[in-house]
């Protein structure tokens, strides 16, 4: 075994993502989720002398990492802690529960060592079969297990590439005793993987990778995320949860690194994203400590004396993309189309819309090691003209409107595109402007008669090239959304159908991509598989790259903006570190001073 070397124990810790995988940044909207039931009183009690902290988040629908929710992210933050943490720039890890691990001499297997005071806060200890039992759960299947980036989808990232992981969640198989983990005693845990991953560790900084506290989820299946039921391992755990209202966190007592952590109490506000004319009210009118500040806010804070310094930016953040809706109508079926809206997109006059922006030329942003512009798109108007024409559609004559769904507020961006492709192009576009719930339904839905056109979404995750290749819009990803419109409705009603095991479904579903789904994005998948097993670094990344570019030119998904993220933080906040990751900041190294 090959020893690897740790820094001691008591990191600071932060932020990270993509959305989902994802999101996740929203894909355009949020959707909440039933049948959690929430507690707590009015509690917004402050105790002299403590430091306490406010911030604002979006509505909480759960609290459980192993589902792809808003929940996920704020857990990540401190409230569970996994094997390893990121550091302070997010491109490396430090020590969690586990304060040491080995790597085989095949980097195929990691030993780690779990903290001898790692408790949960109700005083028991953290041992390694939790994480192992955890695991298991992670990865048994569920009628709705798909894993990818959707919203309360398994939160699993199979470019993890834990042995047996992934074919454990699609039922293939069955012996657990075959997947790659295993809990070798109270404080080691193994794990395995199917092929070597440079990636790895950072990859189990995910939420999905968090422990839970196995006994009393199978004890209080329905009421175990339900203060006072609530049971955590990281530096705080929550007190009160009421629903679209707020989540009250205290500190974890029995966290192994209590001594490090400063605030006292943090107090959430889960808020609903509002219009910009009152997004920003409760910072300012000195309530909250910490925003998300958008839009127009970013200028108007820009502009202020005083409100500027109080804004922090993380550039190259997400990536706002539009996604091909399927329809009845053939005319998107047609690569040329879709590649004629891409080089028509004038991404440069998209990006002077708001602050922070980018053109975003390709699905894989510039943060990530090794990026180059051969897989960067180059626009082009005549061309796009010319492609038109040769797909029966010369300056748009019999094209249908093209529609751009969002579900989100503000829709700003979107009526720039619609702008553009209608003065580049000369085409009809305009925007669907839905509520979110209807967003999330309408985007895998098969549009009717001649409706044609993308959603409009944004993500983020981990600057890899397993996340940006593999996990976010991953080869079957690719795959689903090249389908024949036919072939879609028959692959979600074998999704949907309940009486077929986990394995007859895959099995079903894989025949349907094997055998109509795009060439290229066959390739793609081939090429993300012979990349995941590459052991040379180099070589690794050109197989990415080849990948990306082969995704790039199905123009299922357009690329649009590189953007950045913007925070309003009082001064007294001290301590924040922010990432380019959807948890932005961990809260452990936070304090408030006076």
């Amino acid at each position: 075994m090959t020893s690897i070397s740790v820094p001691p124990a008591g990191p600071s810790r932060r932020d990270f993502l993509r959305l989902s995988g994802l999101t996740t940044l929203a894909l355009g909207g949020t959707s909440a989720l039933s049948g959690c039931g929430l507690f707590g009183s009015d509690g917004n009690e402050a105790v002299a002398g403590q430091q306490q902290l406010t911030i604002d988040y979006v509505p909480v629908e759960v609290l459980d990492p192993q589902l792809i929710t808003n929940g996920m992210w704020i857990l990540s933050r401190g409230i569970s802690e996994g094997l390893v943490v990121q550091n302070d720039k997010g491109d490396d890890v430090v020590p969690g529960v586990a304060s040491e691990w080995k790597l085989s001499d095949d980097r195929l297997t990691y030993t780690f060592t779990l903290r001898d005071n790692a408790k949960w806060s109700n005083g028991d200890p953290v041992v390694a079969s939790d994480f192992e039992r955890s695991y298991k759960r992670l990865f048994t299947p569920a009628a709705s297990s798909a894993g990818g980036t959707t919203l309360g989808a398994n939160s699993y990232q199979t470019t993890t590439a834990i042995k047996g992981g992934e074919q454990f969640l699609s039922g293939v198989l069955t012996d657990w005793a075959q997947v790659g983990v295993k809990a070798t005693g109270d404080r080691e845990l193994v794990l395995t993987l199917a092929n070597p991953n440079p990636d790895f560790l950072l990859a189990l900084t995910h939420p999905a990778l968090l422990p839970l506290p196995m006994n009393l989820v199978e004890s209080k299946p329905k009421d175990w995320q339900n203060p006072p039921n609530f049971v955590s391992n990281g530096p705080f755990t929550v007190t009160e949860w009421v629903a679209n209202s707020r989540l009250v966190l205290v500190p974890n007592e029995n966290y192994w690194d209590r001594d490090k952590v400063k605030l006292s109490r943090i107090q959430v506000n889960l808020v609903e994203p509002s219009a910009a004319a009152t997004a920003t009210v409760s910072y300012e009118n000195g309530e909250t400590d910490l925003t998300q500040v958008t839009g127009a806010d970013v200028l108007r804070f820009q502009k202020d004396a005083n409100l500027s310094k109080e804004l922090q930016q993380t550039e190259n953040y997400s990536i706002l993309y539009l996604a091909k809706l399927r329809s009845q109508h053939k005319a998107l079926d047609d690569v040329r189309v879709r590649k004629a809206l891409s080089l028509a997109l004038d991404r440069k006059t998209l990006a002077g819309v708001s602050p922070g922006q980018e053109p975003g030329v390709s699905l894989v942003t510039s943060r990530t090691a090794g990026w180059d512009d051969s897989i960067a798109i180059k626009e082009n108007v005549a061309e796009a003209k010319a492609l038109l024409a040769a797909a029966g559609y010369p300056n748009g004559q019999g094209l249908p409107p093209v529609r751009i769904l969002i579900g989100v507020t503000d829709t700003t961006l979107a009526d720039a595109i619609i702008d553009v492709w209608t003065k580049q192009l000369g085409i009809k576009a305009s925007l669907d402007h839905v509520e979110s719930g209807v967003y999330v339904e309408r985007r895998w839905a098969v549009q009717k008669g001649d409706y044609i056109g993308y959603y409009y979404g944004t993500f983020a995750g981990l600057p890899t090239w397993p996340t940006m290749v593999g996990s976010l819009w991953s080869p079957k990803n690719v795959q689903e959304l090249s389908l024949p419109s036919d072939q879609w409705q028959k692959y979600q009603a074998i999704q949907q159908n309940k009486d077929l095991k986990p394995a007859e479904r895959s099995a079903q579903l894989q025949t349907i991509l094997d055998g109509q789904s795009s060439p290229a994005a066959k390739e793609m998948a081939s090429l993300v598989t012979k990349a995941a097993g590459e052991p040379d670094d180099k070589k690794r990344i050109d197989l990415y790259k080849q990948a990306a570019k082969l995704r790039e030119e199905e123009y299922l998904y357009l690329p649009v903006l590189w953007q950045s993220l913007y925070h309003a933080v009082k001064p007294k906040v001290q301590g924040l570190k922010l990432r380019a990751y959807p948890d932005y900041f961990y809260f452990k190294s936070m304090g408030v001073g006076s």
